[in-house]
């Protein structure tokens, strides 16, 4: 019931599939873009539909419409996906309209998530260097403004230009694009690799193959000569193909789905870890993947070459303080974010309410944390989730529970984050979500499992919101642990 990683694994690779990516801000040394001749390339509405399967099982579909305009082009997609977390099958709903310049850069957004008890919507405009945008979840609504240094470009309509302007095989392109779900921008590099022939359904079609890189990640799309996908796959099991609207819409069993994600995306040990939670000492030997694309050292964590220690916090040893902390060096652990409304009413009201007169930073972390493993019904859920929608429905999973407690650390004077990582539950590591409090020392907390500090198997891989978390997708299908010591 409380390992989300792999359900917003599942949500957030489909997103990359549409090209509606789950990105970080952009870095001052990134390279050029590539430059975009003003031009129409597609003077037809395209219209595609494809089956969306995880290792090969059929788990939704989606569709894709993007017509020319006088001045640009418009993109409306659409997808259902039915996913078995757990052994409760969810139905998730997405539906994105978006509004391009001739050249391709975005001009507007509209996009909308759907699932069991939640909804969240994003809209905004582009304009000068300003993207404005509201965002609505949980009852409320929140405005924000980003400054880019230059426009977004929609992806999902590059793929004809890529088609029809016979770019360099072999060459990167590299594009800025803009992710409508967690408000953040990236760069993407798309690189044709060249001509083949590929089977769809009963018919082997020419295609050109197209790759895409971001963020460690590489999907891989076969397109026609219009710049229609017939294939897309990733490295961890997920992937698009072509098929009619009326097969697309089919998806089979019904209700039910039998493929489990979360079980498929756990990470086997040959070594069992008995009593995880007394342990004070875990050695770990990890391979699978670049170890110095995440910031594995630090705090309670050290690596030596391929093998990572943890040591659990001895919070005897930590010297709390009064509440609110103070000083510039932990302002951005206090400040609300769009995902994480600290400053609303209701979560400061909330705040004061559970806390009462207690101004002791440690004790106050716990009574938060007490809260919210009482009051949250542990469901898996499948969200973009955000301090207020949680609130609201009072259920929810690892990243629910890390969102709210966050936002009510916050709002009490305690900086706090998100990290994410894996975690060990009978025979196997999950992927997760938990928070990291300042009582003096920065320490491990997580409010699903009521842990303060963390057990030593919560392996931390990276922090940040959920634009961050889209390196964990490097880790799905190819990280390996062995349990070297546990004492």
């Amino acid at each position: 019931m409380i390992l989300k990683r792999a359900l917003g694994v599942a949500i957030v690779l489909f997103w990359c599939f549409m090209n509606v990516l789950l990105v970080k801000r952009q870095l001052a040394s990134a390279p050029p873009p590539v430059t975009l001749a003003t031009v129409s390339v597609v003077t037809e509405s395209l219209e595609e539909w494809w089956g969306v399967y995880f290792r090969a099982e059929k788990i939704g579909y989606a569709s894709q419409k993007l017509v020319p305009q006088k001045d640009g082009y418009r993109l409306q997609s659409e997808s259902v996906l039915r996913l078995n977390l757990l052994g409760t099958t969810q139905d998730v709903r997405t539906r994105l309209e978006m509004s391009a310049n001739a050249d391709w850069t975005m001009r507007q957004f509209d996009f909308e998530l759907n699932s069991t008890n939640v909804r969240f919507s994003a809209r905004g405009e582009f304009a000068g260097n300003k993207l404005s945008v509201e965002t609505s979840s949980g009852g409320a609504a929140t405005k924000t403004e980003l400054t880019m240094r230059q426009p977004p470009y929609l992806l999902a309509a590059l793929k004809p230009y890529v088609v029809t302007q016979q770019l360099e095989p072999g060459k990167p392109n590299i594009f800025p694009t803009f992710d409508p779900a967690t408000l953040s921008q990236q760069f993407t590099t798309v690189v044709v690799e060249g001509r083949e022939r590929v089977r769809i359904g009963d018919n082997v079609e020419p295609a050109i193959r197209v790759r895409q890189e971001f963020r460690g990640l590489s999907v891989t799309s076969w397109l026609d000569g219009n710049g229609r996908t017939l294939k897309e796959e990733s490295p961890t099991g997920l992937s698009l193909v072509k098929e009619k609207a009326e097969d697309a819409v089919v998806i089979p069993g019904a209700k039910s789905i039998a493929l489990d994600l979360v079980a498929q995306t756990a990470v086997p040990v040959e070594e069992p870890i008995a009593e995880p939670q007394r342990k004070e000492r875990l050695k770990l030997r990890l391979s699978g993947f670049n170890l110095n694309h995440f910031p594995l050292n630090g705090q309670r964590q050290r690596l030596a070459g391929d093998t990572l220690e943890i040591r659990r916090e001895d919070l005897s040893a930590i010297g709390s303080y009064k509440l609110p902390a103070t000083g510039a060096r932990y302002a951005a652990y206090l400040q609300p974010s769009p995902f994480v409304q600290s400053d609303h009413p209701r979560i400061r009201a909330l705040a004061r309410k559970i806390l009462k007169k207690e101004r002791d930073a440690m004790k106050a972390a716990v009574k938060l944390k007490d809260w919210v493993y009482r009051e949250l019904a542990k469901e898996p859920t499948v969200s973009i989730p955000n301090a207020l929608e949680v609130l609201q429905t009072k259920r929810g999973d690892c990243n629910e529970h890390t969102v709210l407690f966050t936002a009510l650390a916050r709002a009490a004077g305690i900086p706090a984050k998100t990290v994410v990582g894996v975690v060990y539950l009978r025979g196997s590591f999950y992927y997760h979500a938990w928070s990291e409090v300042w009582v003096g020392e920065w320490v491990s907390l997580d409010s699903v499992l009521n842990q303060f500090p963390a057990d030593v198997t919560h392996l931390k891989f990276l922090e940040g919101e959920i634009d961050r978390q889209i390196d964990m997708l490097q880790l799905i299908g190819s990280l390996k642990i062995k349990v070297v010591e546990a004492s």
